[in-house]
């Protein structure tokens, strides 16, 4: 008997120290073992800390008052507060991309972000981009830019129940965001004055789109297109008297040597341009990026309009100790400016007309722009107001 108590108290300890094991090694399993919905939010988690480096492609050179008021501080913000998670790759002066084939690049994968695409030159796919150029009896850079912001935001249906937005970028697999546009257009000559309609309508003048090119027809300018890189070499023979152009943009051209006369406050519309990359881009991007990129924007687009604003007074000042005379379109002959203005009103009225017979809706984008126009502290003709 004492020799069977000692073997039964090792068996019994060996059989307690087993079932000890296997009860710790049960407990650790599951300790390890996450709820699925724990698992989903670290699976969230690792995906928002991909990195991403974008290929950019713009027509701008480095130093276009566009590229370095907006798009430049809009890419440094979005570096800074995603710690580094994106990094931009720029190429500029259309070096990867030409200027208009920026739509193509995005869908091959050749870039990633237009920074900008130009619908205004592609109005066969982008008809009601052209908006923006339509000529305004009061406008300023930041005026132009919020409005066309505020309409690329818009949720007013047009056409079959879609926005702006969703007829003219999103049917074809674009995302867009808004991004600062240019100064108002206005007129300016070598030195031909306008002191009197027989001398507006004796002018011929570069027409930088089709929007210019109904209005030239309309007050009887003659137009001529041309790229502007060709301009100072065609205003230095004579071969044209000057162009429709924005003063702020004279400094990339050289065009301040040459320009001596601009009438002023005529407003004749603003080129817009926008971000873009493909929706299915934007869509792979997690929430947080999403949400960074459009704070970029709206931290940044206005300040990128009063770059123009500034460029404008520095101009106007530096041309003017020079001898260039600046005519506010109100101080002109009584004859003159009512030709001029109205002018304005049947652009408005032909472009609507083109937009309708194309199946587009041309009112509705006019009363659109119009009414935001207003609301943003700008002014329109008279008889658009009365559009109904």
């Amino acid at each position: 008997m004492k020799m069977k108590y000692p073997l039964l108290g090792v068996l019994i300890g060996l059989f307690i120290l087993l079932m000890a094991a296997c009860s710790s090694g049960g407990t650790e399993n599951a300790a390890n073992e996450q709820p699925s919905s724990e698992k989903e939010e670290e699976t969230e988690a690792k995906t928002t800390e991909e990195t991403f480096t974008f290929r950019v492609t713009s027509a701008l050179s480095p130093k276009h008052g566009l590229w370095v008021g907006f798009y430049e501080p809009w890419m440094k913000q979005i570096e800074e507060e995603t710690n580094g998670r994106v990094t931009f790759e720029t190429f500029t002066s259309g070096e990867l991309v030409e200027a208009t084939n920026e739509m193509e690049a995005l869908k091959q994968g050749t870039v990633h972000i237009a920074a900008p695409l130009l619908p205004i030159y592609d109005p066969s796919t982008f008809p009601l981009s052209e908006i923006s150029m339509l000529p305004l009896t009061k406008s300023s850079p930041i005026i132009g830019t919020m409005a066309f912001k505020k309409l690329i935001e818009s949720e007013t249906p047009l056409k079959d129940g879609k926005t702006f937005s969703e007829l003219e970028y999103g049917e074809h697999g674009l995302k867009v965001l808004p991004a600062t546009i240019s100064e108002e257009y206005s007129i300016s000559t070598t030195g031909l004055k306008f002191n009197s309609v027989d001398e507006v309508r004796k002018s011929q003048l570069r027409t930088p789109s089709r929007i210019h090119e109904l209005y030239a027809k309309n007050v009887g300018i003659n137009s001529v297109t041309m790229p502007t890189f060709d301009l100072f070499d065609a205003m230095s023979r004579g071969a044209v008297d000057g162009s429709f152009l924005f003063i702020s943009d004279w400094t990339g051209y050289g065009f301040e040597e040459l320009f001596k006369y601009t009438v002023t406050n005529v407003n004749l519309g603003h080129f817009s341009s926008l971000l873009a990359m493909t929706q299915e881009q934007w869509d792979a991007l997690p929430e947080d990026i999403q949400e960074i990129m459009i704070k970029a924007v709206n931290d940044n687009i206005e300040d990128g309009a009063q770059i123009w604003v500034d460029r404008r007074s520095e101009i106007i000042e530096q041309t003017e100790s020079n001898g260039a005379e600046f005519i506010d379109v109100n101080d002109l002959d009584p004859e003159v400016k009512e030709l001029l203005v109205s002018g304005m009103e049947k652009t408005w009225f032909d472009f609507i007309k083109i937009l309708e017979d194309q199946g587009e809706p041309g009112t509705e984008i006019a009363k659109l722009w119009r009414d935001i126009v207003l609301e943003l502290g700008g002014d329109v003709p008279d008889a658009i107001k009365q559009l109904d």
